[in-house]
């Protein structure tokens, strides 16, 4: 087990023929002397410097922070090889509070809080020997459409798209689409436009009625042109 809890630590001992209350003792040494470490309140990972293999993977560790989530956004867009930039912060997507991270822990992490009927797209992958919940593609990409500012900005969902290219499931975006909000529906609809998807894909997404535009990068200022087709203000540099 490279992630436990205290109680499982408290199982565990009592198996073995030792009193609960020793478990507290015994993780004090066991982070002191650098064995353990603490990931959150509760639940601890094995470190490598305790000789029982290597400690354990950022989206584990996530896993373990907050059960009810997935990784998301920037780092998904890492692990499906949309971006060539290595995101120093694992976001995750949680329909959960989001929980707060150990000071001690190694590594930073970044939940974002989504409503339940928004977290979709979920995928179960292997990393080493823990499996681990992710957004699939597109969900990846339209998570970038909707919180560019957790995936770089919003040139880096766009350059995402076009190194997935051909690989993206055009109906399966278009659907996932049509299960969130007016704005990402449209954005999604100018992105596939630009990317010279014909009219006929993405049929949907124009006739989708919408009333007054919407920012393209949600996390820019209200300014640039305005696209009457897509009902987008393209408030974006040069792609």
């Amino acid at each position: 087990m490279k992630v436990f809890t205290n109680d499982q630590a408290k199982g565990i001992a009592t198996q073995l023929g030792y009193r609960p209350e020793y478990v507290a003792e015994a993780l004090f040494h066991l982070l002191g002397n650098d064995w353990v470490v603490r990931i959150k309140k509760g639940v601890y990972g094995v470190s490598v410097n305790s000789g029982l293999g290597s400690s354990p993977h950022e989206f584990e560790r996530a896993m373990s922070i907050a059960p009810f989530s997935a990784i998301s956004h920037w780092t998904a867009m890492h692990y499906h090889h949309m971006t060539q930039q290595t995101p120093n912060i694992v976001f995750a997507s949680t329909s959960d509070r989001c929980p707060r991270v150990c000071g001690s822990s190694k590594s930073m992490y970044h939940f974002i809080k989504v409503k339940k009927e928004k977290f979709f797209g979920i995928e179960n992958i292997w990393i080493d020997d823990a499996q681990v919940q992710i957004t699939d593609p597109e969900k990846t990409l339209l998570d970038g459409l909707i919180s560019p500012q957790y995936c770089g900005d919003f040139q880096e969902v766009f350059h995402a798209f076009k190194m997935f290219g051909d690989q993206i499931n055009v109906e399966r975006i278009v659907e996932y689409a049509l299960m969130l909000d007016h704005a990402t529906i449209k954005r999604l609809g100018w992105v596939l436009d630009a990317l010279g998807y014909k009219n006929r894909v993405i049929s949907k997404l124009l006739r989708f009625p919408i009333k007054g535009y919407r920012k393209l990068d949600a996390s820019a200022p209200a300014k640039g042109i305005y696209n009457s087709k897509w009902m987008i203000q393209e408030n974006i540099g040069s792609l």
